[in-house]
C-alpha cells in the first residue's frame, strides 16, 4: 500500500478533494476547472474568508480588483470579463491550497499524485506515436474540447490530450524536476514503487517532451536540469551540460554564423537540428513562428506604450489589431504571457503578478518547514519558475489544466510558509505568556 499523509480532523474532506484534483487533472480542460471551482465555493462556505485571509492572498485580491477595475474601462469588455476567468479563479485556488496544505508530508504526497497522473499524459501521447493514424480521432466527448488525431501531425510532432504541443510539452516540462528529484532516490519518505513509478513517469516526460518539438520547452528542460544540479553541487554535471549545449549550438548555428561545426550537425538528428535552425533561418518555413511572434511583439510593445497603466483590457489584443488594422499574421494573443498582462491590465499589473510569484517563492524557501521537505521545495520552486518562463515565447496558461497545475504549486508552497509562521508565532507566544 503507498504511504499515504493524514491532514488535521477537520480538513479531512477539503485533503481528499484536493487529492482528486491533482491525481484526475490531466483526464478534462473542462470537468477539473468545475471540481477545484466547487473546492473554492465549498471551501469559503465552510471556512469563510478570513480562513485564507494572509498576506500573500490579499495581494492576490488587490491585484483581482486592479484587474476587474481595467476590465470596466476595456476596449470590449464582455472579452475582458472573460479574460479574467484565466486569472481570478486560480488566484483562489492557490489561496484555498494554501489553507488545506500545511506539512510536508501533504506537499510531497501531492506532487506525487502530480507525477502520478502525468502517465496519463505521456501513456496517452506513446500509444499515438505508436499507432500513427492521424485520421483516427479520439472522442470529443472524452476530454470536452477538442478532437483528438491518434498520430503525428503534418509536422511529426505529438500533442498527446492537450489542445496543442506546446500546453503538452509545458505541462510535463513543470511537473520533470518533480519527477527526477523523486526518481534518484532524494526524497526518503516514499516508498520503493512510488520511486519506480516517477522514473518510468520521468522517462516517458522525457520522450514525449521530445516528440511535441517545442524548442521552447526544450530549452527550458536543459535550464532546468542545470539549476538542479546547481542544486545538488553536481559540478561536473553542469559542466557536462554547459558542455553539451555549446556543442549542440556550433552544431545547429556555427555554418550560418561561419563559425563551422558541419561534422558534429552530420551526428545530430536531421529533425533536430532543422527545427532549431529555423528558429534563427528564414530558409526555413517554421521560421515562420519566429517572424510572426516578433510581429506580435512589436504591435503588443505600441500598446503598451500607449496605455501602460490601464492595458486595454484582457484577451482584447487580436480585437485592438483588427480595429486598427494590423495584421496578426493568424496569432490569436501575444505570444508572450507578460506581454498579455501589460497589453491587458497595465504595467502596475504585471509587477503586481511578478511580484506575488517573487514572495511566494521566496517566502516558501526561508520557511522552516522547507528544511522538512528533504529539498523537495526548491524542486518545486524550480518547476514553477521554469513554467512561468514558457511564457517568454508563448502563452500556454489559457488551457485551464496548466493553469491548476501551476497555481496549485505555487498554493501548496506558501500553505507550508503560512503553517510555519504560524507554528513560530504560537512559539513565540508561549514563551513571553506575560506578553
Amino acid at each position: 500500500m503507498l504511504w499515504q499523509p493524514t491532514a488535521e480532523k477537520e480538513l479531512q474532506l477539503e485533503w481528499k478533494w484536493l487529492q482528486s484534483i491533482a491525481i484526475l487533472l490531466p483526464i478534462s480542460n473542462v470537468f477539473m476547472p468545475f471540481l477545484a471551482s466547487l473546492l473554492i465555493l465549498w471551501i469559503f462556505f465552510r471556512h469563510g474568508w478570513k480562513a485564507i485571509a494572509t498576506p500573500i492572498n490579499r495581494a492576490y485580491f488587490y491585484l483581482s480588483v486592479w484587474m476587474i477595475l481595467t476590465t470596466i474601462i476595456a476596449f470590449n469588455i464582455g472579452t475582458a470579463a472573460g479574460g479574467l476567468a484565466n486569472f481570478l479563479p486560480y488566484f483562489l485556488l492557490a489561496a484555498i491550497t494554501s489553507f488545506v496544505i500545511r506539512t510536508p508530508a501533504q506537499l510531497i504526497h501531492i506532487l506525487w499524485l502530480l507525477v502520478l497522473s502525468s502517465l496519463c499524459v505521456s501513456g496517452f501521447g506513446i500509444l499515438q506515436a505508436m499507432i500513427n493514424r492521424p485520421d483516427w480521432i479520439f472522442p470529443k466527448v472524452i476530454f470536452d474540447s477538442y478532437p483528438i488525431p491518434m498520430g503525428f501531425s503534418s509536422d511529426r510532432r505529438i500533442q498527446s490530450i492537450f489542445g496543442h504541443f506546446n500546453e503538452t510539452a509545458v505541462y510535463l516540462l513543470t511537473i520533470m524536476p518533480i519527477a527526477f528529484h523523486f526518481a534518484i532516490g532524494k526524497v526518503k519518505s516514499i516508498t520503493k514503487s512510488q520511486k519506480w513509478i516517477t522514473l518510468i513517469a520521468l522517462a516517458l516526460g522525457i520522450c514525449i517532451l521530445i516528440l511535441t518539438s517545442s524548442r521552447n520547452a526544450w530549452g527550458l528542460a536543459i535550464l532546468g536540469f542545470v539549476a538542479i544540479a546547481l542544486y545538488y553541487r553536481q559540478w561536473k554535471l553542469v559542466g557536462g551540460f554547459g558542455l553539451m549545449m555549446l556543442l549542440i549550438a556550433w552544431a545547429v548555428f556555427g555554418q550560418k554564423f561561419g563559425l563551422g561545426g558541419e561534422a558534429l550537425r552530420s551526428l545530430l538528428p536531421e529533425g533536430f537540428v532543422n527545427r532549431l535552425s529555423s528558429t534563427v533561418d528564414p530558409k526555413f518555413s517554421d521560421y515562420a513562428s519566429t517572424a510572426d511572434r516578433l510581429n506580435a511583439w512589436q504591435f503588443a510593445l505600441s500598446l503598451i506604450s500607449q496605455h501602460p497603466i490601464q492595458g486595454w483590457g484582457l484577451r482584447n489584443f487580436p480585437l485592438i489589431a483588427q480595429s486598427m488594422g494590423y495584421d496578426l499574421r493568424g496569432l490569436p494573443h501575444e505570444h508572450n504571457f507578460f506581454m498579455a498582462i501589460a497589453v491587458g491590465s497595465g504595467i502596475p499589473a504585471l509587477l503586481g503578478f511578478v511580484t506575488i510569484i517573487i514572495w511566494t517563492i521566496w517566502t516558501s524557501l526561508r520557511s522552516v518547514f522547507a528544511q522538512q521537505t528533504e529539498g523537495t521545495i526548491v524542486i518545486v520552486a524550480i518547476s514553477i519558475i521554469l513554467c512561468i518562463l514558457s511564457g517568454w515565447l508563448d502563452i500556454v496558461f489559457y488551457e485551464p489544466r496548466i493553469s491548476i497545475l501551476l497555481w496549485l504549486l505555487l498554493g501548496s508552497m506558501y500553505g507550508l510558509a503560512k503553517s510555519s509562521q504560524l507554528i513560530q508565532i504560537d512559539e513565540v507566544s508561549r514563551s513571553n505568556p506575560q506578553s
